[in-house]
This record gives structure tokens, sequence and C-alpha cells, in this order.
């Protein structure tokens, strides 16, 4: 279910897990990453297409709602 970067230990998210854990829909989510209401996500490797979100920024966030 996690992703793990090639370069530290650090969990990473797609959209769909972070979807299914805060019980919202990916445009709500984008909507928030574009508003700067939630953490903006990472990309992995840096000439690739696909991002996600660090798990510490996640809960960082669901803990201070």
């Amino acid at each position: 279910m996690t992703k793990q970067s090639n370069t530290t230990t650090e969990c990473l998210l797609t959209y769909e897990e972070v979807c299914t854990v805060l019980k919202m829909s990916q445009a709500t989510l984008r909507r928030y990453v574009k508003q700067g209401r939630f953490p903006a996500p990472v990309k992995p490797n840096p000439r690739g297409r696909a991002v996600r979100f660090r798990y510490q920024d996640v809960k960082t966030w669901l803990d201070n709602l």
C-alpha cells in the first residue's frame, strides 16, 4: 500500500491512498493542494510524472485538524 523512495526510508503515498485515508475525492484533494490547504506532493523521480505525498506530511495535517 505504501511506497518507499530509493534514497530514504520515507513512506510515500499515492493520491488514491491519501483519498482513501481522508475519505475524500481526488478532485477535492487536488483542489486543497492547489489552494495550499494541504501539503504539496513530491516527485520521487525528477524526470517522471508521478507524484507522491509524504506520510509524515499527511499525518501532521491530520493531527492539526
